[in-house]
């Protein structure tokens, strides 16, 4: 076995020394100490005294034997130490030792074994073949590989129960690369494998992924008799489907002259994690036409993943309802199933039902699973607060999946904090972030969304050798975070790493080439699409329409739009919001019309509040109106999202009754939204107090204030003049509701005072702002800020601090024209001509152009 010592010289293992035996007292001595340790001294001298009115060995012998095969173990290593003692013991039997050894690895303690095996090379028996499986398993169970190899080694003799018992050692032991070394030998010299060999050599082709080993094992069991075994069979089947060869693994099912239900449960688990669900299912429909064979739990655990996977609820139900009629639910992992497959289907009110009834005794993949549930559809709130419980109410530890699925759940609430503590945790629990793919991607993706690049990018460059989804985090957070040319960057750097984009990161590209306005880079990423297939997904395809719409090529967008054979109703809504963003909305209209007449796409949400946008637009009265009868027509008055877009529409247009007459309607389709938009258009329309009073009535229908709520009211209160109400609302705001005021916050208030005339006091509460907010130095720096206060001071004629504004502002914005503008108009007020005439020719040398306003006549 020279390749074999090879190949396990650099492995380490415990090695022991034999003892010295010097004779048989020492022997006596070493026996007696560890037995009576383990036995208790008297119960060893009645069993001695018993043992002590024998007269000859014969008897001991086969009693040694008895006790070895009624696995009184303990007994027979005794009476052997007795027998070393006994005037009547010339000659030890070999055939003795065997069944002492088995007892030697059944005891706790592995210095039995060792002396034995001593004592055996001391009487010259250590190369004698019957011994040599005894001393292998003896080893191999201790854990003792080496000394099982040089056991081995020794043998002058190999017979096929000596290569089999090392094949199972190694085998059982996960040392696969050894047991195909081993399995080669014995081939080699003609020896036949036994049951367990064959099994074990299969597993280690498979862990291994050594599809050509794989093959040829295959191949010599058939030939040499295993082909009407089921166990092996089964076991190849199994080999294949990790070599990700399915078809090979039914190849072996279908000449199988004997399938059990492991032999359809595998192929049936293999279809459904590998996607193929139609043939999961005509397999389970196959099996059951057998009728010899009843489904099992692992049948079951299958049928349901196909069932999350298409999202196919009435087999869903249909499963649950036969395992409850079995008594099946009460399987801890099929319940666990059952939750996940409701969960996949989009019905997680069903799984929250079975986690809180039907699974008494939870799991971590139990609340893994309706943890994950909440996030992927959407209940963000609800996927914390289940984690948190998790936490506190069981003594469960959370693991890396654990983290996965809450994670995108606090980066969709914009809670970077806990996403630090579970940063911590993960670092303290010393899970692999940077192995961890799917933990990996979630915590970039993560920090990504609470728009902390610098945390997410020091992440990602932790990460050894990222993956697709890794690389799509970054991408998206960038995107996300408007660094769209660093997006590009990260693309070339993924293409250079070796790593495949998918369509998600081609529409994250598009975005991105959309949002640069380049119209160059999305042309070449669009050529980059049609030479890898790209194109042909219908969401790329999309995609490109809106990124050519974004970079102002009306044409090319129109011309994909024409050429697509298939569209889908997101095709039609990029087409209709890219013309209302250019200002087209006329055409925008023609598009829904076609839409309309074609009958074969149905509008959703997002076609109704593009087509409220357009007709608004175009018709400044009624547009609204129109919009208001095809919502009716076309029942979508019951969607939250269609009729808030409708009221803040009535509201900008002026028609501030129709859009609380549409407000109270809604009655409780009402969301945060609804209230916050209805605060804002009574603002526009100054009813600064009925916005007020809609902010005390929101709370008694279950929606407390939230940022933007504030950010609305306060606006309001700025155009109305209600100075002290809204003094009022900013500070409770910080007291009751402890939000911390923004830069969006801060500008209101300051707009405020200046529009009452009181400039001095909002210039006060900007150089207060730089104490009481966080954010400081962002207040200080923000231009609409001081766009707000320069604005008053032109309407107030308060010179000095239009100018410091107007300073401020040419430094935080030298391109604005309408700030130059601003201060063009202050000086013009104040008769600084030569100042005013400086400022223009700065506007004509940075060619600076002002945006023209325009007028609308309905005829």
């Amino acid at each position: 076995m020279p390749i074999l010592q090879n190949q396990l010289k650099n492995t380490q293992f415990p090695v022991f020394s034999l003892p010295k035996i010097a004779s048989h007292t020492r022997f006596n001595w070493f026996l007696s100490s560890t037995i009576t340790t383990v036995t208790g001294f008297k119960s060893c001298k009645r069993f001695s005294s018993e043992l002590l009115a024998l007269k000859t060995t014969d008897p001991c012998i086969s009693l040694i034997k008895t006790f070895a095969r009624s696995r009184r173990f303990l007994q027979s290593v005794f009476l052997f130490k007795k027998l070393l003692l006994s005037p009547s013991w010339l000659k030890p039997d070999m055939l003795v030792f065997p069944p002492l050894i088995k007892s030697c690895a059944s005891l706790p303690h592995p210095n039995f074994g060792f002396v034995i095996h001593g004592y055996l090379i001391k009487c010259g028996f250590g190369n004698w073949v019957g011994v040599g499986n005894s001393l292998i398993r003896l080893y191999v169970k201790l854990g003792h590989f080496w000394d099982a190899c040089g056991v081995f080694e020794e043998m002058p003799i190999r017979d096929e129960d000596l290569f089999n018992c090392l094949v199972s050692g190694f085998g059982s032991n996960g040392f696969y690369g050894e047991v195909l070394v081993l399995f080669e030998q014995m081939v080699y010299v003609g020896l036949f494998p036994s049951s367990d060999s064959a099994f074990y050599v299969i597993m280690a082709c498979g862990e291994l992924g050594n599809v050509k080993k794989g093959k040829w094992v295959h191949k010599f069991l058939i030939e040499n008799g295993f082909d009407g075994n089921v166990s092996i069979l089964n076991s190849l089947i199994s080999m294949y489907i990790k070599f990700g060869k399915i078809d090979s693994g039914r190849r072996v099912f279908c000449d199988m002259p004997k399938r059990d239900i492991v032999s359809w449960n595998m192929l049936i688990t293999a279809y459904a994690q590998n996607g193929n669900w139609p043939e999961a299912c005509n397999l389970f429909l196959s099996m059951k036409s057998t009728g010899d064979l009843v489904p099992n739990r692992i049948t079951f655990l299958g049928l349901l993943l196909v069932c999350g996977q298409i999202g196919d609820l009435d087999l869903g139900k249909g499963i649950h309802g036969h395992l409850i009629c079995t008594g099946l639910m009460s399987d801890l992992r099929l319940g666990t199933a059952i939750l996940d497959m409701y969960a996949k289907c989009d019905r997680v009110d069903c799984s929250k039902t079975i986690f809180e009834e039907d699974l008494f005794d939870k799991s971590l993949v139990s609340w893994n699973s309706l943890i994950g549930g909440y996030s992927h559809n959407g209940y963000y709130q609800e996927a914390t607060l289940l984690y948190e419980r998790m936490i506190s109410e069981s003594n469960l530890k959370p693991d890396a999946v654990s983290f996965a699925n809450v994670v995108p759940a606090y980066a969709s609430l914009a809670n970077k904090r806990r996403i630090q503590s579970i940063h911590a945790f993960i670092i303290k629990r010393g899970l692999d972030l940077y192995g961890d793919f799917v933990l990996g991607t979630a915590m970039v993706d993560g920090y990504g969304k609470c728009l902390d690049m610098k945390a997410a990018e020091s992440l990602f460059s932790g990460i050894e050798k990222p993956n697709t989804a890794t690389w799509n985090a970054m991408i998206a957070g960038s995107n996300l975070n408007h660094y769209a040319d660093n997006s590009m960057l990260l693309f070339l750097d993924m293409l250079q790493s070796k790593v495949f984009p998918d369509a998600i990161t081609m529409v994250m590209l598009f975005q991105s080439c959309g949002e640069l306005g380049s119209l160059k880079q999305g042309s070449m990423v669009h050529c980059y699409c049609l030479s890898k297939g790209f194109s042909m997904h219908l969401t790329v395809g999309n995609a490109i329409i809106d990124m050519y719409m974004n970079c102002g090529s009306v044409k090319s967008s129109q011309l994909l739009f024409n050429e697509m054979s298939l569209k889908n109703v997101v095709t039609w809504n990029t087409m209709l919001s890219g013309y209302v963003k250019i200002g087209e909305c006329a055409k925008a209209m023609r598009v829904f019309c076609q839409m309309r007449s074609e009958n074969q796409y149905k509008p959703d949400s997002v076609t109704m509040i593009t087509f409220i946008q357009a007709s608004a637009a175009i018709l400044t009265s009624c547009g609204a109106e129109i919009a208001h009868g095809f919502i009716a027509k076309l029942g979508f008055d019951t969607e939250t999202l269609v009729m808030n877009s409708l009221i803040d529409t009535y509201s900008k247009a002026g028609f501030i009754e129709k859009a609380r007459g549409l407000f109270m309607q809604m009655g409780n389709l009402r969301d945060q939204s609804s209230w916050n938009i209805m605060i804002a258009g009574c603002g526009m329309n100054g009813q600064g107090r009925e916005a007020c009073e809609l902010v005390s009535r929101m709370e008694k229908y279950g929606h407390e204030p939230n940022s933007i709520t504030f950010t609305s009211l306060l606006s309001s209160c700025s155009h109305s003049g209600l100075i002290e109400e809204g003094c009022w609302y900013f500070d409770l705001m910080r007291r009751k509701y402890k939000i911390q005021p923004g830069l969006e916050h801060w500008t209101c208030i300051i707009d405020m005072y200046a529009r009452a005339g009181k400039l001095e006091e909002a210039y006060q509460l900007i150089e207060n702002g730089l104490h009481q907010n966080s954010d400081g130095d962002a207040l200080w720096d923000c231009d609409a800020v001081w766009g707000a206060l320069l604005s008053a001071c032109r309407m107030n004629m308060n010179m000095e601090l239009g100018l410091l504004a107007g300073g401020k502002l040419l430094k935080l914005a030298p391109h604005n024209s309408g700030y130059r503008t601003l201060l063009s108009n202050l000086y013009a007020s104040g008769k600084r001509w030569d100042e005013k005439a400086k400022l223009r020719r700065e506007f004509e040398d940075r060619r600076l152009i002002k945006k023209p306003g325009f007028s609308v006549v309905e005829i």
